[in-house]
């Protein structure tokens, strides 16, 4: 059993007082001693009191000073680890800012082997490097060096022979992620590099595009730790990959560039042959222009004399003539002037092409000339039971030649009698639109295939339609309507659906313009 100290002295006093009353003393004498003995003892349970008091004051200063002690360790560690921290966060934040500028440069049109040299050494200090070697890989077995920060030309020679002599280079260029060689760390293989380099750590990288050179990048960190080196083979792995994107578009770019100037040089070869091959052609059409003009002038005389001795014998001054003898000199006389009419339409379109005839522009009056041209066509119209239809559509004035304009119309209406069955109908309609009048001719005849619509206006071409066996022409119509249409500024076109019919459309200036040649 324990006994406390307070507990002792009060029964050391309490023993001492009843040992004092046991002796015969006059009762005051007593009292006194009684007194001080209750005095002594409260004052040393005052005093032990207050000495308790201190003793647990003391503990709780011994315990609040090594709480305070732990928390001073917890506040030193979490500062060492706070300030790691904004390092690594610094480290971070610059080589971001270095990968920012490096995709700026490498936004610039350059060649592959310049993208390798942009690394220069305020990026490499901002990727938290302080040396490095950049090359240029066009094959394996092939390196130089593209960019050198902080070594020497000797000491990259060396690294160079190295990376070559030990087949280091091929095994770089085909890994996936960068590798990182520190001092205490590097297997014998790779010792050499640090001797040579002088460093403690390096991170080496190959740069594989798709298209384009390779490269290689060997970057220098002065003491670093087994955290950075991680945090470097990140840094570098995207560094290698905006590397090789920026080189394969620009390889790409520099071959679509070569492409398009070789293609451009073949036009312009082509073009130039072309334009020789034009040359000679229209020399060639003028050439035949003037062939076939000298050819119709020379025919036309004899034709207008035989034309005139087959006149004179069927009027009789020579003679009277049987019965069939008329008949052919009829034949002779109707034969003569279709041919007259076929050297007719070659000499007009011979004369339009070689620019011989100037087309007057000035103004026509358009219910005149289609009564003109209908009077004209009309008995070839009543012959077949071909209902002829205008429409004008307030359109009075038309502008061209009033002697080659209505001819236009003509060709377009007698192919249309020719190639529209009996009861047919056929419809001319005039309209304005914009700056122009658009002529149409359009039919209920047998239609033309889609095959042969781009050869119509061609000379002497008639489409392969059973009809034409029985309808006579040259095929020379339609070609002097395109030549008189374009000589006036004008551009002619035709639909036509088989079994349907066919619509020959043609523009017009809807106002007088210069004159010029065809």
């Amino acid at each position: 059993m324990k006994i406390s100290i307070r507990t002792f002295i009060i029964l050391f006093v309490s023993a001492l007082g009843l040992g004092i009353l046991a002796f015969e003393f006059d009762w005051l004498t007593k009292l006194l001693v009684v007194a001080t003995l209750l005095g002594g003892i409260g004052y040393l349970a005052l005093k032990f009191d207050y000495q308790q008091q201190r003793v647990q004051e003391l503990n709780h200063l011994r315990a609040g000073y090594e709480q305070l002690d732990q928390q001073a360790k917890l506040i030193v560690r979490t500062d060492l680890e706070l300030h790691r921290t904004q390092e690594e966060l610094d480290h971070k934040l610059a080589s971001l800012f270095a990968l920012h500028e490096l995709g700026r440069q490498l936004r610039v049109n350059l060649q592959p082997e310049e993208i390798y040299g942009q690394l220069n050494a305020q990026l490499i200090s901002g990727f938290g490097f302080s040396r490095a070697l950049v090359g240029v890989c066009r094959a394996p077995e092939e390196l130089r060096w593209q960019s050198l920060v902080g070594i020497e030309e000797p000491a990259a020679e060396q690294v160079r022979r190295h990376l070559l002599d030990r087949g280091a280079l091929r095994e770089l260029l085909s890994r996936p992620d960068p590798k990182t060689i520190r001092l205490g760390a590097a297997a014998p293989a790779d010792q050499p590099l640090l001797e040579l380099l002088s460093a403690r750590t390096v991170v080496v990288a190959g740069v594989s595009p798709q298209a384009g050179p390779q490269g290689l990048l060997v970057l220098i960190r002065e003491g670093a730790g087994a955290a950075e080196g991680r945090g470097d083979e990140e840094l570098i792995a995207v560094l290698a990959t905006q590397l090789a994107i920026a080189v394969e578009n620009s390889a790409l770019y520099e071959e679509a560039w070569g492409a398009r100037r070789e293609l451009e040089q073949k036009v312009h070869e082509r073009t130039q042959e072309l334009a020789s091959a034009n040359e000679q052609l229209i020399r060639l059409n003028k050439s035949k222009s003037d062939f076939v003009s000298a050819v119709s002038h020379e025919l036309r005389t004899p034709l207008a004399a035989i034309k005139g001795y087959a006149s004179l014998l069927r009027s009789g001054q020579f003679g009277e003539l049987a019965k069939p003898q008329a008949e052919r000199l009829a034949k002779i006389e109707k034969h003569t002037d279709l041919l007259t009419q076929l050297i007719n339409n070659l000499l007009d379109i011979a004369r339009i092409e070689s620019g011989r005839v100037t087309m007057e522009s000035r103004p026509i009056e358009a219910e005149e000339l289609m009564a003109t041209v209908v009077e004209m066509i009309k008995p070839q119209v009543d012959a077949k039971r071909i209902a002829l239809k205008t429409r004008l559509d307030g359109v009075r004035q038309l502008v061209g030649d009033p002697t080659h304009l209505p001819r236009v119309f003509m060709n377009l209406l007698s192919n249309a009698v020719k190639y529209t069955p009996e009861g047919g109908s056929i419809a001319v309609h005039l309209e304005r639109a914009g700056g122009q009048v658009i002529a149409s001719v359009q039919d209920s005849g047998c239609g033309i295939s889609p095959e042969e619509l781009p050869k119509l206006f061609q000379e002497f071409y008639r489409s392969g339609n059973p009809i034409n066996e029985q309808v006579r022409g040259t095929g020379l119509g339609l070609a002097l309507a395109k030549r008189i249409v374009e000589a006036h500024h004008g551009r002619i076109t035709v639909t036509s659906h088989v079994g349907k019919g066919t619509t020959f459309t043609f523009t017009l200036p809807a106002s007088p313009v210069e004159q010029a040649p065809a």
